[in-house]
């Protein structure tokens, strides 16, 4: 898929430093180690991993809630690291996020109209009778019925909640929305109404989605092209299509071996792989390559040397010294 670059982050890095058991001893975790990846104008990038790879940590970094220890984030082509909070508001305003949790996002002591209005009289768009227009129009185009503005987060269902948060990114009419976790709170029945209303939106609003998720069969539905994460590095980047159908990195081939969903089809079925051991500790990470200690197909060479993400195929990039399928 070919476009306008709208966000392109550069070997980005994210440490987090805590105390060690011993007097003055600090322990330094890399949650985010030298992620490289572009976001397409009208694209929708899924990022998939394990808990605790590391997707979240990245996706505040991208919008600059939190700030990247080292590396480069661009947006619309203007470097947004260093930036004071007053430089980087007409940018934020382009780059929203919708929240994992509909239960903890949403103030309970404010009504939900208000919550939607926020953005707007935080950036001071628009006057109060605009404002509350705005809000009920969002509302519509979410499918909630505008006559609820008036009501409290806990008098709505977890569905309508997240719809809520997504009406609260949109108010700023964004180019880019930030899907971290959107629909693992929700119940399965309910998923596919938010994944759908996404779609529309998407759309009819022209959006672009980086979408964040630890289910390997929403990403496949929703994603143009999707980025693997293990301990807080891009292992596998490519298109959909290919990556479902054709794995590089054997973890990438391990956990597509074992959800059911992607096996329920007239392909010949996977044979499942199992993963053995914990994912290691990001303050202590293994040489070489990250996955090493839990791979299957490991070699001296990848307990000593670390493999570069390099493009293998066409739009296909693997940090592997063995990738698979490569025939």
């Amino acid at each position: 898929m070919s476009g306008e670059v709208l966000l392109r982050a550069t070997d980005v890095v994210k440490t987090f430093t805590s105390r060690g058991k011993k007097l003055g001893a600090r322990n330094v975790a890399t949650a985010v180690n030298g992620v490289s990846l572009e976001v397409r104008r009208g694209e929708t990038l899924g990022i998939v991993g394990e808990s605790g790879c590391g997707k979240s940590t990245l996706a505040r970094c991208l919008v600059q809630l939190l700030p990247v220890t080292s590396g480069s984030v661009e947006f619309r082509g203007v470097e947004l690291t260093g930036l004071s909070r007053r430089q980087l508001r007409p940018h934020r305003r382009e780059m929203q996020l919708v929240f994992q949790d509909p239960y903890a996002s949403l103030n309970p002591r404010r009504t939900v109209g208000d919550i939607v209005a926020d953005p707007m009289r935080i950036n001071k768009i628009g006057s109060d009778q605009e404002i509350g227009d705005r809000v009920r129009d969002l509302f519509v185009t979410v499918g909630l019925d505008p006559a609820s503005i008036r009501r409290y987060p806990h008098e709505f269902s977890g569905g309508q909640r997240q719809r809520i948060g997504i009406a609260r990114s949109l108010s700023l009419n964004p180019s880019l929305v930030v899907a971290d976790e959107p629909v693992s709170a929700l119940d399965v029945s309910v998923q596919a109404q938010v994944l759908n209303l996404m779609a529309d939106l998407q759309e009819s609003l022209q959006l672009t989605y980086l979408f964040i998720a630890h289910d390997l069969g929403v990403v496949r539905h929703v994603s143009d092209r999707v980025g693997v994460m293990y301990l807080g590095e891009i292992v596998e980047l490519g298109d959909a299509e290919g990556i479902y159908g054709s794995p590089l990195h054997p973890y990438t081939e391990a956990l597509l071996s074992v959800v059911p969903e992607l096996n329920d089809t007239d392909a010949p079925r996977r044979e499942r792989i199992l993963i053995t051991g914990d994912v290691p500790d990001p303050s202590a990470r293994p040489d070489g390559c990250s996955f090493h200690p839990r791979c299957p197909v490991a070699t001296d060479e990848c307990r000593t040397l670390k493999p570069p993400l390099i493009e293998l195929r066409p739009g296909r990039f693997v940090a592997c010294h063995h990738p698979r399928n490569i025939d």
